[in-house]
């Protein structure tokens, strides 16, 4: 399930560019106050292991960026959470209507609506565009390296990646050859960069940032658009949205 959560601004507030582990932190605090007092159970259920799922980027239709920070030229902006656990997002939703408003850093937005966004038909191939930042890493030695958008195993560790974190939820038996991405090779011969380095709790991240098709199963696509791609999901990397042809 996916929500889209809209928000008011007064022009020209400023936040910093490194917002995401703060708006994860934001969404736990409002579900949780909201669940100790509505839903106990489920509260004592998330927290011994909160959901996987993802969170796009901020969409600011009208900002200036500029040392760090994100100046809010405009009065609109609004971002994705989904997740394949259904009750997870529903009291989400209900939680943040509750409260009327959505902290970053300190600045307050006010609620103005969150809309439900119904899922595309999920097939054996199909188009996607990131959302936020894609980043894989894989371990040489004792040290962990990014993945770039050139190297060869990036299809490899990605689908072996996704898959291993269905099989972990669902107790399911996928493999990496179960799934394959691709990236947009059209967008990569114009792109002069397909990476962005982003700041998540002092720790820099290169990530990956270009649209791609995916191929495979459908249940594992179907995952890939509801919990995210990649690691640190949770931060709110790897959240995409469907293409149409």
């Amino acid at each position: 399930m996916r929500i889209k959560i809209n928000l008011l601004s007064q022009p020209f507030i400023s936040i910093p560019i490194d917002y995401n582990y703060n708006i994860y932190i934001t969404l736990r605090r409002i579900l949780f106050d909201y669940l100790s007092a509505a839903k106990p159970k489920l509260f004592n259920r998330y927290k011994k292991a909160f959901p996987d799922f993802t969170f796009s980027q901020l969409m600011i239709p009208e900002r200036k960026v500029e040392l760090g920070f994100i100046e809010i030229t405009g009065s609109y902006l609004s971002f994705y959470v989904s997740s394949g656990d259904d009750t997870f997002i529903e009291y989400l939703a209900k939680a943040v209507n509750q409260v009327g408003e959505f902290p970053v850093h300190n600045k307050i937005f006010k609620l103005k609506k969150i809309e439900v966004i119904e899922p595309p038909e999920f097939l054996p191939e199909m188009k996607f565009r990131m959302l936020s930042p894609l980043l894989l890493v894989r371990l040489k030695g004792d040290k962990v390296v990014f993945v770039r958008p050139e190297d060869s195993d990036l299809d490899d560790i990605f689908s072996s990646r996704l898959a291993a974190r269905y099989n972990a939820l669902f107790k399911g038996n996928y493999t990496g050859k179960d799934i394959k991405i691709q990236l947009d090779q059209g967008y990569v011969e114009r792109k002069k960069s397909l990476t962005r380095l982003l700041t998540i709790r002092n720790i820099n991240f290169k990530t990956i940032f270009a649209p791609f098709t995916l191929k495979g199963a459908v249940d594992l696509i179907a995952f890939a658009y509801h919990n995210g791609i990649g690691e640190k999901t949770h931060f709110g990397l790897g959240s995409i949205e469907a293409l149409e042809e």
